[in-house]
């Protein structure tokens, strides 16, 4: 094996050591333990249900950056738009449901896991290493609050 060949084996056996090293260290199925840490909650809109109250946190980490209300005073670029969850979801209602997910009342948590688990067009599907069964539940009991 000449030099070269053998710089370029080192190599490769290193980048793999590298991604290996990265897969342990890459996102942790989400849990209050995880490397995302929950944004606090105003102590007047604090939710009574610590599951819904979970649900809230694992929505502002994973769900909000899509599906949050649309900032009437920001201007993003206009490759990128602003909330593109929630601008799909306008332009599906035409304003015979919320657009946001927060104000839905008609979500069901069978709905919600088949989405997040499944995908939907360009949403992502969500693996269970990248949302737990844990967040999901929460995630579920945060997005029918309003239906029960």
């Amino acid at each position: 094996m000449s030099t070269s060949h053998r710089l370029l084996a080192i190599a490769a056996v290193g980048s793999l050591a590298a991604l290996g090293a990265a897969r342990v260290a890459a996102d942790p199925a989400s849990t209050p333990q995880s490397a995302w840490w929950p944004l606090p909650a105003h102590a007047a809109t604090a939710l009574k249900n610590p599951r819904e109250e979970r649900g809230r946190e694992v929505f502002q980490q994973r769900c909000a950056a899509c599906h949050s209300a649309i900032p009437k005073d920001t201007i993003g670029p206009p490759y990128l738009p602003l909330m593109p969850g929630t601008q799909a979801l306008q332009a599906r209602y035409k304003g015979a449901k919320p657009a946001e997910l927060e104000q839905r009342t008609d979500l069901t948590a069978e709905f919600v896991n088949a989405i997040v688990r499944g995908g939907l067009s360009s949403m992502p599907f969500f693996r269970p290493t990248e949302l737990s069964g844990e967040d999901l539940s929460a995630l579920d009991a945060y997005l029918t609050r309003k239906r029960r």
